[in-house]
């Protein structure tokens, strides 16, 4: 579990860290204004995203991991359902572009719209491979693959963003990077055996059905704050101050789905077998290590969200100073509301967390609507953060429920109360610019002394870091 778990940590370190690069360099070269328009435009490929990949990719990880022996005939559906219904939506964001463009209130942002549509149907075959790759437990393979991603990312929207191309070439590079990824991802996929034996696409799809419409509103939960800021705040730059925000509360939801991508074929193996008592374990420990990553971040964020801001975009953006501080806590809590449903989906029940995506979601829509006209950015980010709480707690309700566990509470008092750190000391001893960096590090050594003296951490923990960064290395020369 542990180095399955570790190796997509550090795969989507890099693509945070691609993504945190990416939104630093387009902060500071497009402005404010043309920076919250590529915010926008993202936000709603992520929503259609999920559409294509999250609920087919699931179904290929979940049946693969339960019929290895039918693995290509899984993966052979996968690709034609994605091929399908990747190619539809393609052309509905095309023909749509123009609306949505004066939804918008900025009629230039067609083209740039339907650029970004050329990655729909990459994304859609790209997902199905990955999801191969999770249920045969090649999380190796997986984890190189998204870097490809995510190096390829970054180089193609610098390079042709420096060149001039603006908000265009900016789109135009993650199109590259998509097509790159999807090339590394049927080279890594490929298997020698030939299987005769067929699998029904019908299976697949039932059970893509409601994690796909799970996904959709997750997505909306984590995007519909800035489709509000946009059209509710006439200000121009508001939603380039919130795409900023956005971009830096992003890290601790990516990294939940190191955990999501390994729980799911585990807990479906487990449960398929009626072996809950080790799956109890495995969500026990999972759960665990996933808060000991997360509080610390959050409290820090919120602590120092003023000189992040100004380190990271420049003064200019010290309006998302306040709204950071406040959403780092809504995306923990929609981060866990992500993980407890993969759980759930892994368990048999992914009409369970769709029925609990689709009761928070009016919530959050009506939060928007009441709060970002009085409150502007921060209450955007209220509104996600109170949705995030509510979601997050049905779900432990759910998996409590069906499990008998969530975590030891002893353990969760001492990561919380060890955690208190990184909320206390920036306050009674703030920093900026470079500093941050070595005063992060320098908190985050401090904290993990504490649990080890808690002996929260054990050496079977730090062993196993070091195995895993070992392994890499001699797997990756």
């Amino acid at each position: 579990m542990g180095k399955d778990t570790l190796y997509m940590i550090f795969a989507q370190m890099l693509f945070i860290a691609s993504a945190t690069a990416v939104h630093i360099g387009m902060g500071r070269i497009l402005g404010p204004e043309s920076y919250g328009e590529f915010g926008v435009i993202l936000s709603l490929v992520a929503v259609l995203e999920v559409f294509l990949a999250r609920g087919v990719r699931d179904s290929v990880t979940k049946y693969t991991a339960e019929f290895p022996e039918k693995s290509q005939a899984i993966k052979r559906q996968g690709l034609i359902i994605g091929a399908i219904f990747g190619g539809l939506v393609f052309l509905l964001y095309v023909l749509t572009a123009k609306p949505i463009a004066f939804a918008f209130h900025n009629a230039n942002l067609t083209r740039p719209l339907r650029i970004s549509a050329l990655i729909i149907p990459l994304i859609a075959l790209y997902s199905v491979l990955i999801g191969h790759l999770s249920g045969k437990r090649m999380f190796g393979k997986r984890a190189l693959t998204m870097s490809v991603q995510s190096l390829g990312k970054v180089a193609g929207v610098y390079i042709l963003a420096l060149m001039g191309f603006g908000l265009q070439g900016a789109m135009s590079g993650y199109v590259i990077s998509y097509a790159l990824a999807l090339l590394a991802a049927f080279y890594f996929s490929r298997e020698a055996r030939k299987e005769s034996e067929a699998f029904p696409a019908s299976k697949v799809l039932f059970f893509a059905v409601p994690i796909v419409v799970f996904s959709i509103f997750l997505s909306l939960l984590m995007n519909l704050d800035i489709f509000f800021v946009k059209t509710l705040i006439q200000e121009g730059q508001a939603a380039g101050f919130y795409t900023a925000v956005l971009a830096l509360t992003r890290a601790p939801y990516l990294v939940s789905h190191a955990f999501a991508i390994t729980l799911l074929p585990v807990i479906s193996r487990l449960t398929s077998s009626n072996r809950l008592q080790e799956a109890s374990r495995y969500i026990n420990k999972s759960l665990r290590l996933l808060l000991i990553l997360l509080v610390p971040v959050a409290f820090i964020t919120n602590g120092l969200s003023g000189p992040i801001i100004e380190w990271i975009y420049s003064s200019r953006y010290l309006p998302a100073a306040r709204p950071l501080g406040i959403l780092i806590f809504g995306v923990t809590f929609l981060t866990f509301f992500s993980v407890l449903a993969a759980v759930i989906n892994g368990s048999g029940k992914p009409k369970t967390s769709m029925a609990l995506a689709c009761a928070v979601l009016p919530l959050d829509v009506l939060l928007n609507l009441l709060l970002v006209p009085r409150f502007g950015l921060s209450g955007a980010a209220a509104a996600t953060t109170l949705t995030g709480l509510a979601g997050m707690i049905a779900a432990a309700l759910v998996v409590q429920k069906k499990f008998g566990v969530l975590m030891n509470g002893r353990s969760f008092l001492k990561i919380l109360m060890s955690s208190l750190v990184f909320f206390v000391v920036p306050r009674l001893w703030p920093v900026s610019g470079w500093s941050l960096i070595l005063y992060a590090l320098g908190l985050f050594g401090f904290y993990l002394l504490l649990l080890i003296l808690l002996k929260e951490i054990s050496r079977d923990d730090l062993n196993l870091f070091r195995n895993l960064w070992t392994g890499m290395i001699k797997k990756n020369p």
